[in-house]
């Protein structure tokens, strides 16, 4: 037994982890239901964003992208997470080096489980695709290896582990994530199918090694209901992107209505604490948040994307979500209430600017 006066520091007793929440059946269900919904959608629209990147001039572009891929490329991320490691070793901080362990090892696996997809696949690459159609089928051959992609899933599945070090700057190195997946669309490496099954693969993984091993099943179900509602989002952008306002009338309705929507969500979100309930198991927040979600879907005079968004408030409904059950209670602030509604407002402006300006052919 350590001493008090023996000059080492005092033995703690750490703290068992509580396990991660597990998430209601219904809402992991549906929450995978929004994701395969989506890639399916965001399949439609490859193709077209494939020819117009085609028809316009990107070098001024190229140096962004160039620094992209190399953000994400498999030699950066291990260096990252080597550095993280050796610094953990030499503070004898066990929490960074955990992370530093973690974040290769699900390196390792994301790459392991992204390349065997890409053979099993075998789609291909945006610069072998020279017509409309393309035909799926396992190979071995170079540039038959597009989907998912590897270097965003590599790097969302390191950033996913490393993030929980900056729990109040996360979206610092998911910004990252974003610039890297963007290169690789515009630098015609990979297609936004391909980015986002890569997005959604390396957050999987990463969350499940951003717990212990034995909790790895409530892990993915998390994860799975956690990034659904970013895929919807990113697939509700390109789908507006590419497709025209067919009826004025229709789409001035549903404006109307999904402002209508967005407003309800705001005043709930501004007038209460976030986490106080309007019924029974009903909390206010995730009224809010559904109202805001299905507002946005409304506005975008899409279908598809309404029924995403439907997909995704149903299963926030269908119990309390990982997000609610995982955040801090917060009082709202008058700053954090000015952001989101101006938040709220640009996205209903920017929905409405983006309508149909890469039409489908």
């Amino acid at each position: 037994m350590i001493q008090p006066g023996d000059g080492r520091a005092a033995t703690r007793v750490a703290q068992p982890e509580p396990p991660p929440v597990r998430p209601p059946v219904p809402a992991v269900v549906l929450s995978a239901l929004a994701l395969i919904g989506s890639l399916a959608a965001l399949f439609q629209v490859d193709i077209p964003l494939l020819w117009f990147l085609r028809s316009h001039d990107l070098s001024a572009l190229q140096a962004f992208g160039d620094a992209g891929e190399k953000l994400g490329n498999g030699g950066t991320l291990i260096t990252v997470s080597l550095l993280v490691l050796g610094t953990g070793l030499y503070l004898k901080r066990g929490s960074l080096t955990r992370m530093g362990r973690d974040s290769l090892l699900a390196h390792g696996v994301v790459a392991l489980l992204v390349n065997g997809l890409k053979h099993v696949i075998g789609r291909p690459r945006p610069r072998l695709t020279h017509s409309g159609e393309w035909h799926l089928w396992p190979s071995l051959d170079s540039g038959l290896d597009s989907f998912p992609s590897g270097h965003t899933s590599a790097s969302m599945a390191v950033v996913t582990v490393l993030g929980r070090a900056l729990p109040r700057l996360r979206w610092v190195p998911f910004a990252m994530i974003a610039w890297v997946g963007a290169s690789r669309i515009w630098r015609g490496s990979h297609f936004p199918s391909d980015v986002v099954a890569g997005m959604v693969t390396g957050f999987v993984v990463g969350s499940i090694f951003n717990r212990p091993l034995r909790w790895w099943g409530r892990s993915w179900a998390q994860a799975c209901v956690r990034i659904a509602p970013m895929t919807v989002l990113i697939t509700g952008l390109f789908w507006v992107l590419t497709h025209r306002i067919a009826d004025s009338l229709t789409d001035g309705i549903l404006l109307a209505s999904g402002t209508a929507l967005v407003a309800g969500g705001l005043v709930l979100r501004l007038t209460q604490h976030r986490h106080s309930s309007i019924g029974p198991d009903l909390p206010r927040g995730e009224v809010s948040e559904s109202l805001l979600g299905l507002g946005l879907g409304l506005v975008t005079n899409a279908p598809v994307v309404i029924g995403l968004a439907g997909l995704i408030c149903l299963a926030r409904w269908s119990g309390v979500s990982v997000h609610a059950m995982q955040s801090p209670a917060t009082p709202p602030s008058w700053l954090n209430g000015s952001l989101y509604v101006v938040g709220a407002i640009a996205a209903v402006a920017a929905i409405q600017a983006l309508k149909g300006l890469v039409p489908l052919q």
